[in-house]
């Protein structure tokens, strides 16, 4: 569908600048040109209506690339690893319950991989107001997907967060076990009775969960495996993005008149500092960007993607002129 709707207006720009150079009685001028630079890679498709003024449409689109994040999981939000006498942390004697119980061995180390899905159509308006005819204004939009990159877990850590999911559930078993009244488990469930040394060893030690960072009012906020045993990340912008921004053209070779090249630099309004959601689409949704002391990694990426209000635009590309 979105192919589709660059390819009409493509058209639409082929037939717009045809009908206006008859109309104002110039031949028509159009350009192929293929670009690079912070938007991406892309193509355009050009027109130059008159002496002052050029239409361009196209598509960009971010190659993809991998970036690495790291989580630890821990047990209890309250930060302390609780070593016992023999220096086994919280986290070290429940994954040995859980070995015991399931025969997983878990990592306490998690890995996520974040990669771009930064792609737009563009639409853009080039006023050329100087004599010369090289430089020129230029307003218009990119609009594309709001969410302009993902991170998810790595296949290799699936029976980690597998057996995440499965202790918290354990964990959930026995709280309500312990403190409901009512409970209809009967301290009994999955066919297990857990002796009452080890329902209180879980209780004391909490849940499971890799600390992001801390909500406004200091609650750690715990990121947990969602419902397909995952862990994922989301960013988003606005989808429909205002573009200003000024360029230059000039031919390549002087005395070859189908071959140009365009520098364009100006900024895309995106909506503000990019927002980003861990656990999106599930009940346990959290935008991670109104945490604060995010940790590691994650924290150095926020930090960074907090800077870019806008987003800086510098593309470079090389045009062939089709026909005039």
């Amino acid at each position: 569908m979105r192919h589709r709707f660059t390819a009409t207006v493509l058209a639409a720009v082929l037939s717009i600048g045809s009908m206006t150079a008859k109309t104002f009685d110039i031949d028509p001028d159009f350009w192929l040109g293929f670009n690079a630079g912070t938007t991406g890679t892309g193509m355009t498709l050009g027109s130059r209506i008159n002496r002052y003024v050029a239409v361009r449409t196209g598509f960009d689109f971010m190659p993809h690339f991998e970036f690495p994040m790291h989580f630890s999981i821990q047990v209890g939000d309250d930060g302390d690893p609780g070593y016992d006498s023999e220096g086994h942390s919280r986290f070290d004697r429940m994954a040995g319950y859980l070995e015991e119980m399931t025969g997983f061995k878990i990592d306490q180390q998690v890995d996520m991989i974040g990669e771009p899905h930064f792609h737009n159509f563009k639409l853009l308006v080039d006023v050329f107001p100087f004599r010369n005819g090289n430089w020129h204004f230029t307003a218009g939009f990119y609009a594309g997907p709001s969410v302009i990159g993902r991170a998810y877990n790595r296949t290799e850590d699936m029976t980690t967060l597998m057996s995440v999911a499965m202790y918290n559930n354990i964990y959930d078993k026995v709280y309500e076990i312990e403190n409901n009244d009512e409970c209809e488990l009967n301290g009994v469930f999955m066919g297990l009775e857990l002796p009452p040394a080890v329902n209180e060893k879980i209780l004391n030690s909490g849940r499971m969960g890799m600390h992001v960072g801390d909500f406004p009012d200091g609650t750690p906020y715990m990121m947990e495996p969602d419902q397909d045993n995952m862990v994922k990340a989301e960013m988003k912008v606005n989808s429909f993005k205002p573009y200003l921004g000024a360029g230059y053209n000039g031919l390549i070779d002087k005395n070859n008149d189908r071959l140009k090249f365009t520098a364009d630099c100006g900024i895309m309004l995106w909506g503000g500092s990019p927002r980003v959601y861990a656990q999106p689409g599930t009940d346990k949704e959290t935008e991670i960007t109104k945490l604060n002391n995010i940790n590691g990694q994650v924290g150095k990426y926020i930090d960074l993607s907090n800077k870019f209000k806008v987003f800086p635009l510098l593309n470079l590309s090389i045009s062939y002129r089709l026909y005039r």
